[in-house]
């Protein structure tokens, strides 16, 4: 066994170093495209996800969101809560919201949205939206009457939903919202963006100003206390840590706001995969075409092979290990193309998308997955030319038919 593995091995090697030079380098530069194509795919899937998850974390629900008990429509005792919930020493700091939808009025427009109240000071130790204000300003603790809005409710700022919004309100604006049944007007003190759809299809007033519109004023009650954890903290391991603090309350990690991120995710990852097969399929055939021609112009000396006892099998062997050479290099050359080039390139320059700035990430298991479907490629793409040739006739071969 270990005769014939070393014949063929000796086969491939000298059938490359005596072929065209041209094709084995033309063969292994398009096979490094094709790999970097697959794992780059994969690469920037896991870069926009990630910077999905950032923006959900940083501009709306923080690490973990406490709610209140099941038929409850309110946290109460929400002050007591949050100096409890800041005591553990991974908690950068808590802020207590007051969450309902509303339906804003401009001119002619009505829309509805999400509208939080707010203690701007809390909620800055939490979500970054203070520093995602395009225009105007953030609210401040004393204000009343003035309204932060999101730019898929105000319109403009290349809003993605421009026509679903208000139409273009600007700083300085009064516009109508209507919460439970009450109707206020409301100065647009700033407008942010967070690149975040999700995000910026809000609204935020202070605590005082929905307090007074949902009639709770003065109860210290908050429909979500949203949650800010210190950099690589577990999650799951901050709610164990606040159940033992005896909350009662639903404890949920920013992952099960998550539903529309995975059905992005999964689109993305149907998209990758069609890549990845159509991908798969140049790979089959270019190894199929590169090795046919290869062995139709090696007619006779297959022949004399097995006229001096070379058997089908080590001859059919010789071949795929050629193939499966031209694959190991082509996935060796991407790879480090990927790994010591793109990916650090794009962290210190980081691409420009809709989500904003992105860095590409490199799963190396992911990497492992695409090059051994792009030997099994490879490798079916070498067998089957050389197999059908093999099993002709001894003249035949030798004859050159």
């Amino acid at each position: 066994m270990l005769e014939k593995a070393k014949v063929s091995f000796f086969l491939a090697s000298r059938s490359i170093m005596r072929g065209n030079k041209g094709i084995t380098i033309f063969t292994v530069f398009v096979l490094t495209l094709i790999f970097v194509q697959l794992v780059l795919f994969s690469s920037m899937l896991a870069g926009v996800t990630l910077k999905f998850n950032e923006l959900m974390v940083d501009f709306q629900t923080g690490n973990v969101v406490i709610e209140p008990e099941e038929e409850e429509r309110y946290i109460e005792d929400t002050s007591a809560l949050q100096k409890k919930i800041e005591s553990l020493p991974e908690v950068v700091g808590t802020s207590a919201r007051l969450k309902t939808t509303g339906n804003f009025r401009y001119k002619e427009k009505e829309i509805g949205g999400t509208v939080y109240g707010i203690d701007p000071t809390d909620e800055a130790f939490v979500t970054g939206l203070e520093g995602a204000v395009i225009s105007g300003e953030f609210l401040s603790r004393p204000d009343r009457g003035e309204i932060i809005l999101g730019r898929e409710v105000s319109g403009g700022f290349d809003a993605l939903m421009e026509s679903r919004s208000l139409g273009g309100v600007e700083v300085g604006d009064t516009v109508e919202l209507t919460v439970s049944g009450k109707t206020r007007e409301f100065r647009v003190k700033g407008i942010y963006t967070t690149l975040f759809f999700m995000a910026d299809a809000g609204a935020y007033v202070s605590r005082a100003d929905m307090e007074e519109m949902l009639g709770i004023e003065n109860r210290d009650l908050a429909s979500e206390i949203a949650i800010k954890t210190t950099a690589g903290t577990d999650e799951y391991g901050t709610r164990i840590s606040l159940l033992s603090l005896g909350i009662r309350e639903n404890i949920r990690t920013w992952h099960e706001f998550a539903g529309i991120l995975r059905l992005i995710e999964n689109t993305l990852g149907l998209v990758r995969n069609i890549m990845n097969a159509i991908g798969l399929l140049i790979a089959f055939v270019i190894i199929f075409v590169v090795i046919y021609v290869n062995i139709v112009n090696k007619k006779r000396q297959i022949g004399v092979q097995k006229a001096i006892g070379i058997e089908q099998n080590v001859i059919v062997a010789s071949f795929v290990l050629q193939a499966m050479l031209y694959a190991g290099t082509g996935i060796i050359l991407g790879y480090c193309f990927v790994r010591f080039g793109l990916v650090p390139y794009t962290i210190s320059n980081p691409i420009q998308v809709p989500l904003g700035a992105m860095s590409l990430r490199l799963d190396d298991a992911e990497a492992i997955n695409r090059a051994v479907l792009l030997f099994l490629a490879s490798i079916i793409g070498s067998v089957i030319p050389a197999y059908k040739l093999a099993q002709k006739d001894l003249l035949d071969l030798i004859w050159g038919k």
